[in-house]
């Protein structure tokens, strides 16, 4: 099969490279029908990352969404975070549940677990006295609390906690502590009927070899029957379909049948 929906997009409106327009225009090109924008949800703590105004995001993708009608079916999102819950949902086409960040709670500050490295390296240390494992385990808890109480249509980058540990730099993954945290946490976003994404960015942006979820996780999605779809997390105009193929090609060896997409505004089952 080829892919011809995605969900899972940004602009400059956050902290993406491309206009809105131009991302449309990459995703006619690359022969997409359906196409999905998710900006960062308000964070003002974090207005380099996020969207300024969840208001005028909608209005300007809204105004899109006709200029591109009959042509490129747009749909309007947010990538929403524990943090920062979006604040109208009823304006949302669909909300992407995801967790970027950690907050210590007898400091007020915030860590970003996909920042830089040195950052997550802060955390660990200053949060969690040293303990990467422990680290994992907040931000595991804080991915299913997440999906509990906000209950997106899509789980965004589930296992996102990796990106800086490429080479085992904090944490062992086949550690029983990482993976039991990371399951337990898989088994109750899978209760609520949530979407999970397979998530292509991580390799596009050289952070990870292969996608979010590790092949682990998503043959426990597989055995499961959870539903999962294939988003490229795009920040630019390149990235909007990068190693779809490859990554459907991996389903198909795990063991899925099938695959969620947006179609005309419905969270539909494709065949692989």
């Amino acid at each position: 099969m080829r892919l011809t929906s995605s969900t899972h997009n940004h602009t400059n409106l956050c902290d993406g490279r491309n206009t809105p327009d131009e991302m449309a225009r990459a995703a006619l090109e690359a022969g997409f029908t359906d196409f999905g924008f998710s900006g960062h949800s308000y964070a003002p703590f974090d207005l380099d990352y996020s969207v300024k105004s969840e208001q005028h995001y909608v209005q300007e993708l809204r105004a899109l969404q006709k200029a591109y009608a009959g042509c490129l079916r747009i749909a309007v999102g947010m990538e929403a975070d524990w943090f920062a819950p979006v604040n109208d949902r009823a304006a949302l086409d669909y909300i992407i549940g995801s967790v970027h960040y950690l907050r210590d709670e007898a400091t007020g500050r915030y860590y970003a677990v996909d920042g830089a490295p040195e950052a997550l390296d802060a955390c660990v240390a200053q949060m969690f006295g040293g303990d990467a494992l422990a680290m994992a385990r907040a931000y595991y808890a804080l991915v299913a609390e997440n999906v509990r109480k906000y209950r997106p249509e899509i789980i965004g980058h589930f296992d996102l906690v990796k990106k800086n540990n490429c080479g085992g730099h904090l944490f062992d993954e086949a550690d029983p502590v990482y993976r039991t945290a990371a399951l337990e946490a898989l088994d109750a976003c899978a209760a609520t009927g949530a979407v999970f994404e397979v998530n292509t960015g991580g390799m596009f942006r050289g952070y990870c070899g292969e996608p979010y979820p590790s092949r682990f996780l998503l043959e426990a999605l597989r055995k499961s029957g959870a539903r999962v779809t294939v988003n490229a997390d795009a920040h630019c105009t390149e990235a909007v379909r990068f190693r779809f193929d490859e990554t459907l090609a991996l389903l198909r060896d795990i063991g899925f049948t099938a695959v969620t997409v947006l179609e005309d505004g419905m969270f539909v089952e494709k065949p692989l």
